[in-house]
Parts: C-alpha cells; structure tokens; sequence
C-alpha cells in the first residue's frame, strides 16, 4: 500500500503594520468587508517594478485595487498577469533565461527610482513569492489585502514590489538536454542513411562542444550582470 502524498501547506499570512501600532495581530484581519471607516480607503495603487541589468533601465507598471471588492487569491492573480503581461512582457518570458527568484517591498524617491524599505514586520520573499508563483493555492481571504493597505496608508510617496530576477537554471538545463537529444536523433538517422559513422562522430562532438560553450556562457553572463 503506498503511502499517501504529503500535501503542500501555503507559507503563513503576513503581519500587518496595524499589529504593532494597536497591539493586537488579528484585528486587521477580522474587519467585515464593508467597512466604510475612513482609515480604508476605496482604492490602493501598487507600482510593480522591474530593473533591466543590461539596458540598466526600470519598467513600472501600476496595479489598482479596491479593498472591499476583491481577495488575496484574485489580488495576486492580478499582480502576476499585470506583471507578467506589462512589465516583464511575454516574449521575454518566453524566449530568455531568467526568472522572478525574489519580490521585495519598495517606496519611490522624489526623482522616481525605487529604493527598498525597511524590512522590518514585512512578509519575507518565500511568502512573496509563494503568492505570485502560486496565486490558485491563496486563499480567498484577505490578509495580504490588509497588508498592502498597512504598507500604503499614511505614506505621501508611491509605493510598490520590486521583482528580481535570476538565471532560470531549469531552462538552461532543458535546453541543454533537447539540444543534446536532438544532436543525437540527428547523427542516427544519418548513419541509417549511409552516412559515415567517422564523419558522424566528429560532427556530432563538434556540435556537442559548441552547445555546451554557448549555454555555459549564456550562465555566465546572466551570473555576472544580474543584481545581487
């Protein structure tokens, strides 16, 4: 009998600032969701933010919510198709070699470049990132709701997530490993053709080396001009 598949727990809910201030954790989260109190307001703007290390430029894009009419798991649904479609653009999700590998909270500075706050009672990258991978396995309840509000209240300045990216290391593997295959499936039918198994051999180590070369310095630049 095979033992049952252990199931995958969502990392915690985040604290709010609101906790600290009033000495009570829960109280944030237990507010009915029509609450007219004038400390909610109707509408909270996000910038999502995204800086390019080869071009050394930002891409931003705003995401706008109301409180009172949506939930964490459609919160980050949004947030992930905002950015994904605005900010990271589907094409170089696509064809590239990097990934989101961290999600950080930032304020924007009188000139307009983000700069990261004080990480002090904020929910740490694994609960971030948890949410924007896995937006479905939120719950549709309303704690990271609570917590962007917190975040944003009392603030003059635009705050916001900076996304940074990393190497994709399962990309680069897969390719690697369908480059390698293909090679392969190649210099077989070539030899079933009548081609010279020699020949083969000195073709396919050539072409072998040659992908080998161009995916590790591929890593190599990613490792050296990405941030951190």
């Amino acid at each position: 009998m095979s033992s049952p598949t252990p199931s995958v727990e969502a990392p915690p809910a985040p604290r709010t600032h609101r906790s600290r201030r009033h000495g009570t954790r829960s109280r944030a989260y237990s507010l009915p969701r029509g609450d007219k109190s004038p400390r909610r307001r109707s509408e909270v703007r996000l910038l999502l933010c995204l800086f390019h290390s080869t071009s050394h430029k930002w891409s931003t894009e705003p995401v706008h919510f109301n409180p009172h009419r949506i939930n964490d798991r459609e919160l980050w649904t949004d947030i992930r198709d905002i950015f994904r479609q605005d900010v990271q653009r589907p094409w170089r999700r696509l064809l590239g070699l990097k990934k989101v590998k961290n999600i950080v909270p930032i304020s924007m500075t009188p000139n307009g470049v983000p700069v990261r706050v004080d990480p002090k009672d904020y929910p740490d990258s694994k609960q971030f990132l948890h949410a924007y991978h896995h937006p479905e396995h939120v719950r549709p309840e309303h704690n990271w709701v609570d917590w962007f509000v917190a975040f944003d209240e009392g603030d003059q300045r635009t705050n916001g997530l900076e996304f940074v990216e990393g190497i994709w290391a399962e990309k680069l593997a897969f390719i690697a490993i369908l480059a390698t295959v293909a090679i392969v499936v190649v210099s077989i039918v070539w030899c079933v053709l009548g081609g010279n198994l020699q020949t083969v051999f000195t073709v396919m180590s050539f072409v072998l080396g040659l992908v080998t070369a161009e995916i590790a310095l591929a890593a190599l630049y990613y490792q050296l001009t990405l941030p951190g």
